[in-house]
């Protein structure tokens, strides 16, 4: 079964602070030829602003079950989850993918980096479909996971560590 990992858990909280993220009962259930099968059943947790929180468990305990949830990509069979404040189910879609395109950065196993975009370029395409400035956060970011000096170069000329530092880059 997945957890959150309790020792480990780091950041600060202001007392009385909205958490960014806040969960209650959250439960995800499909049904197939073999009957009813709970991915996740009755998960509670809240994670501060701040707070850094890791999710571990085995391959099929539901650890992405529980990102999609989170990230309002997917919908529970019961629960509720509040991301900045905001209960994300009482939302439409079109709210929640608002929200998310706000609050939530994802970094995928496969990256997810266009190929014919430079990594800048890569990390400055979410900022300007937000309509934010991009040019100086984008480049600043790739600074700050060591790729300053690859700016300009495409996702096919860089190492798979690279790649994901791009990816990081983007997300944050």
């Amino acid at each position: 079964s997945s957890g959150l990992a309790g020792p480990g858990r780091t950041g600060a909280a202001a007392v009385g602070a909205t958490p960014a993220i806040a969960v209650q009962g959250l439960a995800k259930h499909v049904t197939d030829t073999t009957g009813r099968l709970a991915i996740l059943d009755a998960v509670d947790f809240t994670v501060a602003k701040g707070e850094t929180v890791a999710i571990t468990g085995s391959s099929g305990s539901g650890k992405s079950t529980l990102l999609g949830l989170l990230a309002g990509l997917d919908v529970p069979s019961a629960g509720r989850v509040e991301l900045a404040g905001n209960d994300l189910y009482a939302l439409n879609e079109d709210d929640r993918a608002r929200l998310r395109a706000r609050h939530v950065g994802f970094v995928f196993q496969s990256f997810q980096l266009l190929p014919h975009l430079t990594a800048w370029e890569n990390v400055m395409l979410p900022l300007e479909l937000a309509g934010l400035p991009a040019h100086d956060p984008a480049r600043e970011m790739l600074e700050r996971v060591g790729l300053g000096e690859r700016l300009r170069h495409y996702p096919k000329t860089l190492s798979g560590g690279e790649q994901q530092r791009v990816s990081l880059a983007r997300a944050f």
